[in-house]
């Protein structure tokens, strides 16, 4: 027996169905957009980089790709295997890179500041008052530093024999401290986080000193993606981050017991 109700709520029923399915094609897409993005970092580079999740720069980038949907799983190598991972392709982007690299991919806005200085113990009396002052002395610099710290301290460094290059920057550090070389070339605030490591582990007295040397202008670094699309939006997230304080704040939040912010 046919019942008016039937027909009524069959005709009720069509829009719920169409609600249902056009949520459900509504998350599928999003979860289609939703990408896992391979990112190199540096090592262990504290406050840069700490471990998988935190870090200045992983919290940096995080943030920034996240209102477009993407999330980040991040790959820590030393500077030049992870340079050569992203070369390769095997990586969707870098958090560490100079676009005087000439690599064919996308270039961020600036992301990260490094403040490079020279550190000498004060027991060694070192009279640094320009790159030129570096000349014959026994050095211990940041992986790739030669190429990133400008022409004329290339061309000091080139024929010093004394000068070497090493990732691993809590040795750098070490060497420094135990008097081993006169200069070290690094990060002010990772030369601060190890030789606070390294006293607290006992290995250097708290009563060694040093003197640093301001040689070089900020070393500004980009982000940069095999995907001109991803490296956008996290310039549209990176803008955002710092227009609200959220990119001052993750700084802050890191190194501020280590270094006055400087941007």
């Amino acid at each position: 027996m046919f019942h008016p109700t039937d027909e009524y709520e069959e005709i009720n029923m069509k829009p719920s169905f169409l609600s249902l399915f056009l949520l459900s094609f509504a998350i599928s897409s999003h979860a289609a957009l939703a990408r896992d993005l391979k990112i190199v970092f540096l090592e262990y580079t504290p406050p840069y980089v700490i471990d998988q999740s935190s870090g200045i720069s992983i919290e940096l980038m995080r943030e920034a790709l996240k209102p477009s949907g993407n999330n980040i799983v991040p790959i820590r190598l030393p500077i030049g295997r992870g340079y050569e991972l992203f070369a390769k392709g095997r990586a969707d982007g870098t958090a560490n890179i100079l676009e005087s690299s000439r690599l064919p991919v996308y270039y961020s806005d600036d992301f990260i500041r490094y403040h490079n200085k020279a550190f000498a113990l004060k027991t060694g009396r070192q009279v640094i008052k320009g790159i030129s002052d570096l000349k014959k002395k026994k050095i211990v610099a940041f992986q790739y530093a030669r190429k990133n710290l400008g022409e004329e301290f290339s061309r000091v460094t080139l024929g010093n024999y004394n000068y070497r290059e090493m990732s691993n920057q809590k040795k750098q550090t070490l060497m420094l401290l135990e008097g081993k070389v006169d200069i070290a070339i690094m990060d002010e605030s990772l030369f601060k986080f190890y030789r606070g490591k390294l006293v607290s582990e006992g290995k250097i007295p708290s009563s060694v000193e040093v003197d640093s040397f301001t040689l070089f202008p900020p070393t500004a670094f980009k982000a940069a993606f095999l995907d001109e699309d991803v490296r956008n939006e996290f310039n549209r997230g990176l803008a955002t981050l710092r227009r609200n304080g959220r990119y001052e704040a993750i700084y802050r939040k890191y190194v501020e017991e280590y270094f006055t912010i400087k941007q």
